[in-house]
């Protein structure tokens, strides 16, 4: 374990406020820039896309670019967060961001519809370079004993932005067109690295022990490994997106259109998920339970309601209250969660512990979505959306049965 880190885990856990740290308010503002920004971009392009004449598969190919990219980069992002400053990080990727989407936007008369996708994907990979520095760079900037609320301030950012930069999309394509919208949002992105630059910090890791990329990478995994604790809830939130998330979205759109009215009610019920995270992070924020590895699968098991409200279906108050239910208990659990990883593991693996944690989530979340279409058809849409509540209620108490995961590790340490 690196000295740096030794001493801020052994030093009083006095922590004051977070505004008593204002490199981390710092790092949180840019931050919560380029969330915006992340949110705004897929919307405009989509709306530009169908403005365009093109039609679902081409709105499928800009929304797929970036998903896409971050399954192929986030692991070498996680890699570079435990070489290089990640201050330096952040700033390269918004900065990369910035430049990226102001060129878009100066040329977006001559762009090509099947330059998008491509636009997307540049776009994506710039996130996955982002994500794993941002949340290992936490730990550096805040003491033990204020993890969660910082954690809980980040996740307030981007739960706030996927409403705000939807909004924003929207609206700013309906009043000032798409290429301006664009622009603003590389604006966005270059206020973002504007305010991480000169952020002190010391590089993480030791020099003199570096290894191939490869090496690098199966070094955090081993690190995994020997905490089953971790892999178990890996494992179990993979299968939440699996079961849960990829059923319940991918038939609320069709459940909208034939028992709620249409896109509005879809629309109402994706913004309640949002909104239902908010208090789950005041609560997060300031509630530090003894098992908080306890808490977290408990609560979790109550996003079977997301999947199982759609089954009947409720009635679309039903359906709204299930959702922000939904988001309320995943944003609880990820606090506690991020929190825990931050606490457990050492700084020169702590980036590719976020990359592998960010990578299992969705390793079968493509699979759900394109199985979903042939088990419908083969059980029906209501025993689809039953099995994926069973599934993620069951597999979240499951999952408390592994030892350490009550405590999520609690002081568990080692390399």
């Amino acid at each position: 374990m690196s000295t740096e880190l030794t001493e801020k885990r052994t030093g009083p856990d006095v922590a004051g406020t977070l505004r008593a740290h204002p490199r981390f308010v710092r790092v949180w503002l840019g931050q919560a820039s380029g969330a915006v920004g992340d949110q705004l971009l897929p919307v405009a392009l989509s709306l530009y896309v169908l403005h365009a004449g093109g039609g679902v598969a081409e709105v499928g190919l800009v929304l797929g670019g970036r998903a896409v990219s971050l399954v192929l980069c986030l692991l070498v992002g996680g890699v570079l967060a435990d070489r290089l400053k990640r201050t330096r990080i952040l700033f390269g990727a918004d900065l990369f961001r910035a430049v990226l989407i102001l060129t878009a936007a100066a040329a977006l008369p001559w762009l090509p519809l099947t330059a998008v996708p491509l636009l997307t994907m540049l776009m994506g990979a710039g996130e996955a370079m982002s994500r794993p520095a941002a949340r290992s760079l936490i730990p550096t900037l805040l003491p033990d004993a204020l993890l969660e609320r910082g954690n809980a301030l980040v996740a307030a950012a981007h739960r706030s932005s996927a409403v705000l930069g939807a909004l924003l999309g929207v609206s700013l394509v309906a009043l000032i067109g798409t290429r301006w919208a664009l622009a603003l949002a590389g604006v966005v992105f270059a206020l973002g690295a504007l305010t991480v630059l000169n952020v002190p910090e010391k590089a993480p890791g030791t020099p003199g022990q570096r290894r191939t990329v490869l090496a690098d990478a199966a070094h955090g995994l081993r690190a995994v490994r020997r905490r089953p604790w971790a892999m178990a809830v890996m494992f179990t939130v993979c299968l939440h997106l699996f079961a849960g998330t990829a059923t319940a979205l991918t038939l609320l759109p069709v459940i909208s259109r034939d028992h709620f009215g249409g896109d509005v009610a879809y629309g109402v019920v994706l913004a309640s998920m949002a909104v239902g995270a908010l208090p789950a992070i005041v609560v997060a924020g300031r509630w530090r339970p003894r098992s908080p590895g306890t808490v977290a699968m408990l609560v979790l098991t109550v996003y079977a309601l997301v999947p199982v409200s759609l089954a009947a279906p409720f009635p679309l108050a039903g359906v709204v209250v299930c959702f922000a239910l939904g988001g309320f208990v995943v944003e609880l659990y990820f606090v506690y969660w991020a929190s825990a990883l931050q606490r457990t593991f050492p700084g020169d693996v702590l980036g590719k512990v976020f990359a592998l944690d960010q990578l299992s989530a969705y390793a079968l979340l493509p699979l759900g979505y394109a199985l979903v279409g042939p088990v419908v058809g083969a059980f029906g849409t209501t025993a689809t959306l039953l099995g994926g509540g069973v599934l993620v209620a069951a597999s979240s108490l499951l999952c408390l049965l592994v030892p350490g995961v009550a405590q999520l590790g609690g002081g568990d340490r080692t390399r």
